[in-house]
């Protein structure tokens, strides 16, 4: 078999992650990859700010000329990952390159990442892959029912699992992710407690300077890989908290804390319900209600140690893990037998 995986691989990104644990299911005699994110960021700032926004510019025309460039032959799989940047024609020439071309994203593709080239090329995939169960209605306006795959984010088992036993954790709460107003007040609401908050991510810099009298812990605007894991492993709760830039029910970060082996604390929905029983998660329903569950469980250890406990054997359980996860995918598009042996 051979397989052709294009997306980005940057060091610490799920899409590399993905890409991995790609190559191991399939095990192809020949696994070769197109890394979006050379010609991204061979181009200046500017470019990579308008492609970003309006999906125009240098970036667009760069990023399809590398992939015509680096195609070498036929493939019996051509896996590709956030195509917001690929046209029409090159997903065309994709298309006759493989016997199964496939598309993958983990992010919303209509709420934010519009996308016409994308769009335009939905319907030469033989599949499409999403995490974003309201993003579904919109994909059948572009493909049927039988290309279109849903399934939950999930985490990497090799990178996410726990670096530090309950007893060795900080009596803290740790967020890592991108500024929002809606996360800065959930944080200001914690500090005014007097509740220790780690915190890393982009655009907190504002927050971090108003807030310097709270005990408030600033780790950095990007932390990856074993940094990341290091940090809400070795805190007693971790926030999941969700966009309220377009309606997210869950992300990564809703798997990946309970599988580094700390308590979960994330607003409730239906469809965290469907991952999480009573027990496995803190759920909250509102502000206050959270920070009153987050005093709670700080104050008392083996309650907290029990919920711990218990997110983590659900994560592993339910095989929420990317392998488990695209191991099914691959399955079900016939990538790989579906013999589970």
């Amino acid at each position: 078999m051979k397989v052709l995986y294009i997306g980005q691989y940057t060091e610490g990104t799920t899409s590399k992650m993905r890409a991995e644990a790609l190559r191991r299911i399939t095990a192809p005699v020949s696994f070769e990859y197109i890394d979006t994110h050379v010609p991204f960021y061979r181009c200046h700032p500017i470019w990579r700010s308008l492609a970003f926004r309006f999906k125009k510019g240098k970036v667009i025309g760069a990023t399809n000329t590398y992939i015509l460039e680096q195609l070498s032959g036929h493939y019996d799989v051509i896996w590709v990952d956030k195509a917001v940047f690929i046209t029409k024609k090159v997903t065309q020439q994709l298309s006759k390159s493989s016997e199964l071309l496939v598309h993958y994203t983990p992010d919303t593709a209509f709420k934010e990442n519009v996308s016409h080239f994308f769009y335009d090329s939905l319907p030469l995939y033989d599949f499409v892959i999403t995490t974003k169960s309201f993003d579904l209605l919109h994909y059948r306006a572009f493909i049927g029912e039988e290309k279109l795959l849903y399934i939950p984010q999930g985490y990497n088992k090799a990178l996410h699992y726990p670096r530090h036993s309950f007893d060795q954790k900080k009596k803290r709460v740790v967020f890592i992710g991108l500024y929002e107003p809606s996360r800065g007040a959930a944080l200001l609401a914690l500090l005014r407690e007097g509740i220790p908050v780690a915190l890393a991510g982009k655009k907190w810099k504002p927050f971090v300077t108003q807030n310097q009298d709270y005990p408030l812990s600033y780790l950095g605007d990007r932390l990856i890989n074993d940094a990341y894991v290091k940090a809400i492993s070795e805190s007693a709760l971790s926030l999941g908290l969700l966009s309220k830039r377009f309606p997210e029910m869950h992300t990564t970060r809703t798997f990946e804390i309970p599988a580094c082996g700390t308590a979960l604390v994330t607003e409730y929905n239906e469809e965290i319900g469907q991952f999480f029983g009573e027990g496995e998660a803190i759920f909250y329903k509102d502000e206050r209600d959270m920070v009153e569950r987050v005093k709670y469980f700080l104050a008392n250890d083996e309650a907290l140690r029990a919920v711990t406990k218990r997110g983590l054997d659900r994560v592993r359980k339910s095989a929420y893990d990317y392998e488990s996860q695209l191991r099914d995918v691959c399955r079900t598009t016939g990538i790989i037998s579906n013999n589970p042996s």
